[in-house]
């Protein structure tokens, strides 16, 4: 009897539970709200609808922070939604907010300023951002100059305001992170230095080092000698070769490329004519000299770049020795005044986005600096004299005929076979599913033999001679299936094209059996962007990393990481470690900085950059996932030739620069590791949608 009638009032007990539970109306959200926040708040969370016992608990506990706080999570509410995390961050700040006033005693708040690091910096740009942290409190407050700063996240206690920074002055900055009646206190300094400034009408005066060339120059026949000086505007302006008495006439310019501004800024050049050249050899250096003269005065100064001339007579030949040796596109229509350019002589460079072949070879045309210029087409490009070596006892200038083509095709990849008999230079031009070979130096056949077979290869067209460049051919592969990479080499003197083909996936798994290289960057002595703490890029990256790693292999992929540890890695081993290993995908991973005098306040969240036309997809993939799963704003897809890890076209690369280290906002996500974990699933759900986008 006893037995029976226990387990009828557990029984009742039970069902009282679930009646409670189950059958209890839901709390009307208006009527929870009534007189609980101001009007604007009560809007915002009005989107939670009906209340279960979590959301009046989160309303309870808001009731309690700050106006301005309160604001902080009515928003995100309304923006995102109710979350139990959100609930937890605010059952956590009351935890260490909510002491009883007879128990507080009330200290100043820590407080770190990570840039500017320390007094007297000289900055390139304004506005000035600043930033740090501080203790992680709704209660503190954080001004720079008097005026509170821009961005506070009082959950973490990071900080960033901008500044106006005037030029030439050494200029104050007062960081105070205050609690209640007591304060900490940071100043320091900066110098905004004037990157230019306009010389005065008088004395007389030439710049001591805004002058080109720097360094010296060698020139042919035909070659200009272009002479840039800034100077006394209103001026007239000559220079001198050498002993010569003849004077070259140089103009003020008025359409400066930035950061030149204002007057005085002269710009002269010179013809090299046959009589300046001695026959088969070149002359000593020459001097520069520079005259400007106004009325009876007159002032001159010497260039440090001295010229010499040199017969084109024999051709001087050189081949490339370097495994990665670059090469640099002459920018003519433009110069750089107010500091060295690559070739030390005032004109501006581009890098060619690849490496040029050991074994190829090039005639030199000139000497500017360090590096050799050499003419491909119609354009002027310079190459490093050390990675080169004189080939003294050719005298022809790189030429071949080319009359057959050979195609093979394997399970991985299609092989394409020129028969060039000489070693000639050429460029890449690649988009998404075609690559366009230009080659300079090669005369086609008439009638052009296509040995093999290859299914893959939809077209190969022989453009020859390319527009105004009679000695160049323009050979377009275009391919049946997007690029998976592609590589290019010297067998002998011929030139095989070796095109990679698309891997097979797996739509149920297509990680499965996928080779991948996780690449953390910086690590050890490179720190990366500096974060508002102690923590950096190189330490957030490396535990995004980790969980990328882990979550890959749980899918089936082999994963193999550039680095697991806080130590260097050289740039070069990064990206050879995929070519070893023939992965199927390398992923840079990064968090981003600012620009000094960018927008760091309304410029932030997720980018990603890549090198090869192929390679755009796959980072607009990942982008997209990244703007939709965390949240941030989308930066851009930017393509960058001048990555070391984004430059070997074997292996589909990008770089993911995840957000911005100094953002409270980006960094919100980037410090914690719930949010780490997140990223590294965005990204590995990004390279399942570029994968099965194949």
């Amino acid at each position: 009897m006893k037995r029976t009638i226990c387990l009828l009032l557990i029984l009742i007990f039970i069902l009282r539970i679930f009646s409670i539970t189950s059958f209890s109306s839901p709390v009307n959200v208006r009527e929870y709200l009534n007189g609980k926040f101001p009007a604007i708040f009560s809007f915002y969370l009005a989107s939670l609808e009906d209340l279960d016992t979590y959301e009046t608990e989160f309303i309870d506990l808001l009731e309690k922070l700050p106006t301005n706080e309160q604001r902080t999570y009515a928003r995100e509410v309304y923006k995102n939604g109710f979350s139990i995390e959100l609930l937890d961050e605010l059952k956590q700040w009351q935890k260490t907010e909510e002491v009883p006033s007879w128990q507080k005693t009330e200290e100043a708040p820590s407080l770190k300023v990570a840039y500017p690091s320390r007094s007297g910096q000289r900055i390139g740009g304004s506005p000035l951002f600043i930033f740090g942290t501080t203790d992680a409190s709704p209660a503190v407050k954080v001004t720079v100059n008097d005026e509170e700063v821009k961005k506070f996240d009082f959950r973490t206690g990071n900080f960033l305001t901008l500044v106006e920074v005037p030029k030439e002055e050494e200029f104050p900055i007062v960081v105070v992170a205050s609690r209640g009646g007591e304060r900490t206190l940071i100043e320091r300094t900066v110098i905004y230095p004037r990157l230019w400034e306009e010389l005065p009408r008088n004395p007389l005066t030439i710049h001591s080092t805004h002058i080109q060339p720097k360094q010296d120059q060698v020139l042919k026949e035909g070659d200009k000698l272009k002479v840039i000086i800034q100077g006394s505007p209103e001026a007239e302006a000559v220079f001198r070769i050498g002993d010569s008495s003849n004077e070259v006439s140089m103009e003020e310019v008025n359409d400066l490329p930035l950061p030149l501004e204002g007057q005085g800024i002269y710009m002269g050049s010179y013809t090299v004519q046959a009589e300046d050249v001695p026959f088969l050899r070149e002359t000593s250096p020459q001097i520069i000299t520079v005259t400007l003269r106004r009325e009876d005065k007159e002032v001159s100064r010497e260039l440090p770049g001295k010229v010499r001339f040199a017969s084109g007579l024999p051709p001087r030949i050189v081949e490339v020795t370097g495994n990665r040796t670059r090469i640099y596109q002459v920018k003519e229509n433009s110069f750089i005044l107010h500091s060295s350019t690559l070739g030390g002589d005032g004109l501006p460079t581009q890098m060619v986005g690849y490496y040029i072949l050991p074994g190829t070879r090039l005639e030199v045309i000139g000497v500017a600096g360090n590096y050799l210029r050499v003419n491909l087409g119609v354009k002027n490009y310079l190459i490093y004299q050390g990675d080169v070596k004189e080939m003294g006892n050719v005298i022809n200038k790189p030429f071949t005929g080319l009359s057959k083509i050979g195609l093979n095709e394997t399970k991985n990849e299609v092989e394409i076979r020129f028969n060039t008999r000489e070693c000639i230079p050429f460029l890449i031009e690649d988009e998404p599913q075609q690559l366009r070979l230009i080659l300079y130096g090669v005369k086609k056949s008439e009638n052009i033999i296509q040995e093999g077979e290859a299914p893959s290869v939809q077209k190969i067209e022989i453009e020859s001679p390319v527009q105004e460049e009679s000695d160049a051919a323009a050979i377009t592969i275009g391919m049946n299936q997007p690029l998976a990479g592609f590589d290019y080499r010297w067998e002998g003197t011929e030139l095989v094209i070796s095109v990679r083909k698309l891997p097979q996936i797996s739509e149920d798994n297509p990680l499965r059996g996928r080779i991948i290289v996780i690449d953390p960057g910086h690590g050890g002595e490179s720190s990366g962007a500096i974060g508002p703490g102690d923590i950096h890029e190189k330490d957030v990256v490396l535990e995004i990393g980790k969980f990328l790693q882990s979550m890959l292999k749980d899918k089936g992929a082999e994963v193999i990481m550039t680095r697991t540890k806080d130590v260097n890695v050289d740039l070069y081993e990064r990206i050879d470690s995929a070519l070893e290993h023939n992965a199927d995908l390398f992923i840079s991973i990064h968090a981003n900085a600012h620009a000094e005098g960018a927008d760091a306040i309304n410029y932030h969240g997720h980018m990603t950059l890549y090198n090869y036309a192929y390679n755009q997809k796959l980072a607009e993939i990942i982008l997209d996932n990244l703007v939709e799963r965390i949240g941030l704003p989308r930066t851009r897809v930017w393509k960058r030739s001048d990555l070391v890890v984004l430059r070997r076209p074997q292996v589909p690369s990008v770089l993911v620069e995840a957000a911005f280290m100094m953002h409270p906002d980006d960094n919100w996500y980037l410090l914690q590791p719930k949010y780490q974990r997140e990223f590294a699933g965005v990204i590995m759900n990004g390279i399942i949608d570029y994968f099965l986008s194949l």
